[in-house]
C-alpha cells in the first residue's frame, strides 16, 4: 500500500461526488473508515518515504513517520466521527466535497517531505477553508470568507518568500537537504526564512499577534465548520511549522520567543473569552488559548514537555469536536449561539457533555486534559521553568471563571425548552465524552505514542 492513498482517495472522492449525489453521506463514512484502517495498517511499517519524480526542484516526496502517522490517524478519526454525525440530516452536498478536500490537504501537509509539496497542500487547505467559511451563504459568512482569503493570501506570500529564499541559497526544496545545509547559509538569510515561515504558518496556526482575525471567522462560520477548523486544520499547521522549525535546527532564542508568544496568546485569549457573550466566540478564544499552551510546550525541545503537547492536541481535537457539535444541536433548536443558551435549554445529557468538555479543557481530573497539562507542567518543572508554570496556572484560573459561569447558568431557574437529541448524535457525543474520561484514567498507551512522536519531531531529519 502507498502513502499516496491518504491524499488520492479523498481527492478522487471529491471529484466523483456529482455521480453519487444520493449516497454521499454513506460514501463519506466509508472513505474515512477505509483511510483509518489503512493508516492503522502502517503502524509496523515505519518509516516510509515515497517519491513522485519530476524535473528538479519539483520532485515530490511523502514521508510517513510515527509523527505524521499520528496526525493522519487523528485527522481521519475526527473526520469519521464528523461524517457519522452528518448521517442524521440532509447536509449540503458541497460539504462532503469540501470535507474530503480538507482531509486530503491536511494529510498532504503532514506527509510532505519537500517544502514545495507543503506549499501546494497549504494552498489547497486554505482555499477549502475559505469556501467552508462561506457555506452559510449570508452576508456575515461571505464577509468572513473574503477577510479570511485576504489574510490567508498574506500568509501564502510569506511562505513563498521563505521557499524562494531557501531555493536560491540551497538549490533544493527537499526538507532533509534543507536541514543539512541550512546552517551554511548567511545568518541574515536564515533570519528572513525563519521569520517568513513564522508569519506564514503563524497566521494559519492562529497564534498571537497574527490571530486577530480568527474569532470573527469562527462567528461567521457554522458550528460544524468550526469543529473542523479547531479539531483538524489548526493542528495540521502547528505540526508542520514545528516540524520544519526543528528540521532547520532553529536556535534557542527563537524557541524562547515562541514560548513567550505562546503565554501571551494564552493570556489574551482567555481574558477575551471572559467578556464574550457568544458561544462561538467563547469556544474560538478557548481554542486560541490552547494553541498558546501548545506553542509554549512545543518550543522547549524537551521530549517530556512535547509529549504532553501531543497528548493535548489529541484531547483538544476530540473535545472541541464534541463541544461544537453540541452547540450545533442547540443552535438548530434556538437559532442563535449566545451564552444565554445555557439558561434556555433543558437536557441533562448535554449539560454532562458540556461539563466533561469544559473540565477537560481546564485540565481537571479525571479527564484527559488533566493528564495533558500535568505532563506539560511536570516537564517544565524538570527544566526549572517555574515562571512559565506560574503563568499557565494563573491564566487557567481565568479560563475556569468563564467555564464555571456557563455551567452555573445551566442551573439558573427559569423557563426552559426540552432538547430532543437523535440517537446517532447522542451515541457519538457519548463516545467522545467516554474517550475523554478513558484517556484521563488510562493514559499510558497514548502517552507512550506521544513520547515517540515527540522524539521524532525533535529528531527532525535524523529520523
Amino acid at each position: 500500500m502507498s502513502t499516496l492513498y491518504f491524499v488520492l482517495i479523498p481527492l478522487l472522492a471529491s471529484f466523483l461526488t456529482p455521480f453519487f449525489k444520493d449516497y454521499l453521506k454513506y460514501i463519506s463514512v466509508a472513505i474515512n473508515l477505509t483511510l483509518l484502517i489503512l493508516a492503522l495498517s502502517f503502524i509496523d511499517k515505519l518509516p516510509i518515504t515515497e517519491y513522485i519524480s519530476f524535473d528538479s526542484p519539483l520532485s515530490i516526496s511523502f514521508v510517513l513517520t510515527d509523527a505524521s502517522l499520528f496526525f493522519i490517524i487523528l485527522f481521519t478519526s475526527i473526520m469519521l466521527l464528523f461524517s457519522l454525525y452528518n448521517l442524521q440530516d440532509k447536509s449540503r452536498k458541497d460539504m462532503f466535497i469540501l470535507t474530503n478536500m480538507l482531509l486530503a490537504s491536511v494529510s498532504g501537509l503532514v506527509l510532505g517531505g519537500d517544502i514545495f509539496n507543503v506549499y501546494i497542500f497549504f494552498e489547497i487547505a486554505s482555499i477549502t477553508a475559505y469556501i467552508l467559511t462561506s457555506l452559510h451563504r449570508d452576508k456575515k459568512a461571505y464577509s468572513g470568507a473574503i477577510r479570511y482569503m485576504i489574510i490567508g493570501s498574506i500568509a501564502s506570500i510569506f511562505l513563498l518568500i521563505a521557499i524562494m529564499s531557501i531555493y536560491l541559497n540551497i538549490g533544493s526544496l527537499n526538507l532533509v537537504t534543507i536541514s543539512n545545509q541550512f546552517a551554511s547559509i548567511d545568518k541574515n538569510i536564515q533570519f528572513l526564512i525563519i521569520l517568513s515561515l513564522f508569519i506564514g504558518f503563524g497566521i494559519k496556526a492562529e497564534i498571537f499577534p497574527l490571530n486577530f482575525w480568527v474569532v470573527d471567522i469562527y462567528q461567521a462560520s457554522g458550528n460544524r465548520v468550526n469543529a473542523l477548523f479547531s479539531s483538524i486544520l489548526s493542528k495540521a499547521y502547528i505540526f508542520v511549522f514545528f516540524h520544519i522549525a526543528y528540521l532547520l535546527h532553529v536556535d534557542s532564542k527563537f524557541l524562547g520567543f515562541l514560548a513567550v508568544i505562546g503565554i501571551i496568546s494564552f493570556a489574551i485569549s482567555e481574558l477575551s473569552a471572559l467578556s464574550s457573550t457568544n458561544m462561538k466566540r467563547v469556544f474560538a478564544y478557548s481554542t486560541l488559548g490552547q494553541i498558546g499552551i501548545l506553542f509554549i510546550a512545543l518550543s522547549y525541545g524537551n521530549v517530556a514537555v512535547i509529549s504532553g503537547a501531543i497528548f493535548l492536541i489529541a484531547l483538544h481535537s476530540i473535545t472541541k469536536l464534541m463541544l461544537f457539535l453540541s452547540l450545533d444541536i442547540l443552535e438548530q433548536k434556538f437559532g442563535h449561539t449566545k451564552t444565554e443558551l445555557f439558561k434556555q435549554f433543558s437536557s441533562p445529557f448535554l449539560i454532562i457533555i458540556f461539563a466533561i468538555g469544559f473540565l477537560s479543557l481546564l485540565g481537571l481530573p479525571p479527564f484527559g486534559g488533566f493528564i495533558a497539562k500535568l505532563t506539560i507542567l511536570t516537564g517544565l518543572a524538570s527544566l526549572q521553568a517555574y515562571l512559565m508554570i506560574g503563568g499557565i496556572l494563573v491564566i487557567s484560573l481565568v479560563e475556569a471563571v468563564y467555564f464555571f459561569r456557563l455551567l452555573g447558568m445551566s442551573r439558573a431557574e427559569g423557563e426552559r425548552s426540552t432538547i430532543e437529541i437523535k440517537l446517532l448524535p447522542k451515541i457519538l457525543l457519548a463516545l467522545m465524552a467516554i474517550s475523554i474520561i478513558y484517556l484521563g484514567l488510562f493514559p499510558d498507551g497514548l502517552l507512550s505514542v506521544c513520547e515517540s512522536v515527540a522524539t521524532t519531531l525533535i529528531g527532525g531529519a535524523n529520523v
